[in-house]
């Protein structure tokens, strides 16, 4: 048997309220009367049978009750409003998906292809967020994420989108005013640039090829994959980047790869999505469209 509800109405006055300590406050963004506002409230004080505000003079100060009901309340609201986009997207024949990309992968790789997905999905909702670090799905409205790295998500189903070879880079400029590396030993002569997502990443370079790290003082370091190309770019020194998210660059000759061949692998990149959500329209049809695209790539 399940448990009996409070009605949405008076839920969704308690979150404004709430949210803006103030009746007449919360009114005005219903666009309801005070009245009808502090009965909402008092309905849902006597579902609980618990005391949910404090009345003070031009205040209202909630109780212990009321921050733990907000706590567990707005990402049960967040959930129910995707659901509602979900449905009515699926009505007008396509779907919703909340969608966490890694910023430097969602901007030189996804950005560029969506007027793809759009014209594939007329009808498909997609929601980008970036994300740098770890993510949760439980609580945040998320649906699926393209994440590097282990895709070791509890209760998540995952595909390989494709595996990240990195290759050593520089402008044109930068080759005529310091010279071309004629072998990998060479780069230790160089300024390196660095990516803070990937502090490791010279370090692991020179040890795969056999090499010590250079002594003396670490290059400039940036905070995204896509800052440190630009400084690549600029000329300010040789970078260590994911072949995939440059592919414009090395194309135009705006970089360029200073070494024919390089095998070496950092990792991968993932879609990942929980199992409860593997049959909604939205993430399948965007599944779909994504591995091929990869497949392309």
């Amino acid at each position: 048997m399940r448990t009996r509800y409070p009605p949405l109405p008076a839920l969704t006055a308690f979150e404004i309220v709430y949210r803006l300590r103030s009746i007449s406050k919360a009114a005005q963004e219903l666009s309801v009367t005070q009245s009808a506002v502090s009965k909402q409230i008092q309905s849902l004080e006597s579902f609980f049978d618990l005391t949910l505000f404090e009345r003070r003079p031009r205040s209202l100060h909630p109780t212990a009750a009321a921050d733990l009901l907000w706590a567990r309340l707005v990402p049960c609201l967040d959930e129910l409003e995707g659901v509602v986009r979900e449905m009515m997207a699926t009505r007008q024949g396509g779907g919703v998906l909340n969608l966490a990309v890694v910023p430097t992968f969602a901007t030189r790789w996804l950005m560029p292809r969506l007027r793809k997905l759009a014209h594939t999905h007329p009808g498909l909702v997609l929601n980008l967020s970036t994300q740098l670090d770890r993510f949760e799905f439980s609580g945040t409205g998320l649906d699926a994420g393209i994440i590097f790295g282990q895709p070791d998500w509890p209760n998540c189903d995952y595909d390989l989108i494709a595996e990240e070879s990195q290759v050593v880079v520089c402008s044109p400029s930068f080759i005529a005013q310091h010279g071309r590396p004629a072998a990998h030993p060479d780069i230790a002569r160089f300024k390196l640039l660095h990516s803070a997502s990937r502090p490791n990443a010279w370090p692991r370079w020179f040890e795969f090829h056999g090499l010590p790290e250079p002594a003396g003082a670490p290059g400039p370091r940036f905070d995204l994959f896509s800052m440190v190309a630009e400084a690549a770019k600029a000329g300010l020194g040789v970078a260590l980047l994911p072949e995939l998210l440059i592919d414009d660059e090395l194309k135009q000759g705006a970089l360029i790869r200073l070494f024919a061949v390089e095998p070496y692998s950092a990792g991968a990149y993932y879609f990942i999505y929980p199992r409860p959500k593997a049959k909604m329209s939205g993430l399948q049809a965007f599944r779909d469209w994504l591995l091929d695209e990869a497949k392309q790539t």
